[in-house]
C-alpha cells in the first residue's frame, strides 16, 4: 500500500514517472466529467487522506444510513464510504488522474484484479453530481 503522504502527492500531481511498486499493477478507469469534477474528487480525497472534515457538498450527496432499505442503492452512505476507505479495507490507491475534455482518466494502483472499487465510483459520481 502507498503511505498516505505519497498517495497525497499522487492525488495532487499524479505519478510523475514513479515506478510501480513490486507486487502491484495499474488499473485504468474512466469517468464522465471535466476538470471541475476531477478537482472536486481531489478535494474530497485530500480531506480523507489528511483526516480533515469532508466538504459539505460531498456529504450532502451521501444518503443517511437509516434510509438504506436494500443493497441496490443509488447513493452511498457516508459511513459505508468511509469504511471502504480505511487502510485495512481499501484495495486500491490513487496513482494518477487527468482530464481530456469531458472524460476523466483515473489510474488506480492495485494488488490484483478484481478488487472492490465502488468507493472510487462513488467519489466520482458524487463529485459530478455536486
Amino acid at each position: 500500500m502507498l503511505p498516505s503522504d505519497l498517495e497525497l502527492i499522487h492525488v495532487r500531481k499524479g505519478a510523475a514517472g514513479d515506478p510501480i511498486p513490486p507486487g502491484f499493477e495499474l488499473d485504468s478507469l474512466t469517468y464522465p466529467g471535466g476538470e471541475a469534477v476531477l478537482e472536486r474528487a481531489r478535494q474530497v480525497f485530500t480531506a480523507v487522506l489528511r483526516g480533515e472534515t469532508l466538504p459539505e457538498w460531498f456529504t450532502a450527496q451521501c444518503v443517511d444510513d437509516a434510509a438504506i432499505r436494500d443493497c441496490e442503492i443509488e447513493r452511498w452512505s457516508l459511513r459505508a464510504w468511509r469504511y471502504w476507505l480505511e487502510q485495512e479495507n481499501r484495495r486500491w490507491w490513487w496513482w494518477a488522474a487527468s482530464t481530456d475534455g469531458d472524460l476523466i482518466a483515473f489510474t488506480a494502483l492495485v494488488r490484483s484484479r478484481p478488487y472492490l472499487r465502488g468507493s472510487i465510483d462513488w467519489l466520482f459520481k458524487a463529485s459530478a453530481s455536486a
